[in-house]
């Protein structure tokens, strides 16, 4: 005799645009009108050229013209010196930092966040860590690792 199946078949929730499963975003379906978001914000948010990055925060073409970190890094050879100091600077002010010196220390501030650090160079570090590690911390595992490879 055969089982009955009490299973009920769920549907996967289509995009209205692009007609897409809708899966990372499903729980935000409804909010984006049954959309992707990407969908969503290329419907309702996003004038113009969608390769063109607009003001709305999250814009997937931002970053689009931003070539990848292996090419842009591609034959550089850099070593911490007296003359990394002012493009340290420089590269944070065009990150939207407003950099300043207090005493022996130079900060760094964009909106709520505050970075100190001895010079220019380790504070561009400190903002690079905060921007790649959320949380920055290590695990302890991760910290045992590390040290097994490094004299630190």
């Amino acid at each position: 005799m055969a089982q009955a199946s009490n299973s009920v078949q769920v549907s996967p929730l289509l995009c209205r645009r692009c007609g897409l499963p809708v899966e990372a975003g499903a729980a935000h379906y409804e909010v984006f009108e049954q959309m992707h978001y990407v969908c969503f914000h290329y419907e309702f948010e996003h004038p113009g050229d969608p390769d063109v990055e607009c003001r709305a925060g999250g814009c997937p073409a931002s970053g689009r013209d931003v070539a990848p970190a292996w090419t842009r890094i591609s034959g550089v050879h850099l070593a911490q010196a007296g003359n990394t100091v002012a493009p340290a600077i420089l590269a944070l002010e065009a990150c939207g930092y407003i950099v300043t010196q207090e005493l022996d220390n130079f900060v760094a501030k964009a909106g709520d966040a505050r970075f100190v650090a001895d010079d220019p160079v380790a504070l561009l570090g400190l903002v690079r860590l905060a921007e790649l590690r959320r949380p920055w911390r290590t695990t302890d595992a991760e910290l045992d690792d590390v040290i097994s490879r490094f004299d630190l």
